[in-house]
């Protein structure tokens, strides 16, 4: 997942979302000390773990779909953001609430940032139009119980929706 990032300059913010229990977010913070971490997390009892464990992350407890505002709130410009990471469910969430984080994720990246996700069925995101996304690549994950797909999306010009295919 965080392979997948990429370079970035220092004041670039990395987004990620559904951070759970912050495996990825230990990950993200070590590789990335220069760069402002804001994880989005639903669940409060996550969100406060977050917060108490890692002081240095700027942990919004609220919902995907509303990153634009969550940036506002924290007086980030979403011109700023370099990257987002997401652990989220996605496959298993109401079509709707889907739709509205990948609109969310396209809003807030210019075109040639990353939109990277941690699945465990490619095969599943043939059902979604993802808006001004396009599918750059896929990393099976062998080692992972069961195995995993890491998905590159990235955020292209227009934001009509672009379906992602086999």
């Amino acid at each position: 997942m965080v392979n997948a990032i990429g370079p970035l300059d220092d004041d670039a913010v990395v987004i990620e979302l559904g951070p759970g229990t912050g495996v990825f977010t230990r990950e993200v913070a070590h590789r990335y000390p220069a760069n402002p971490l804001v994880a989005v997390e639903f669940n409060q009892v996550f969100a406060e773990s977050l917060r108490c464990g890692m002081p240095k992350v700027r942990v919004v407890e609220g919902c995907a779909s509303r990153l634009i505002g969550h940036l506002d709130q924290l007086g980030i410009d979403p011109a700023r953001v370099g990257a987002v990471i997401s652990g989220l469910p996605v496959l298993s969430l109401q079509r709707g609430l889907s739709s509205a984080i990948f609109s969310a994720i396209a809003e807030v990246l210019t075109p040639g940032r990353p939109y990277i996700q941690f699945t465990y069925s490619r095969r599943a995101w043939r059902r979604f139009d993802l808006p001004g996304l396009r599918l750059e690549r896929t990393l099976a994950v062998w080692f992972n119980m069961p195995p995993a797909n890491v998905m590159t999306f990235r955020r292209v010009g227009a934001a009509s929706p672009i379906t992602v295919g086999d």
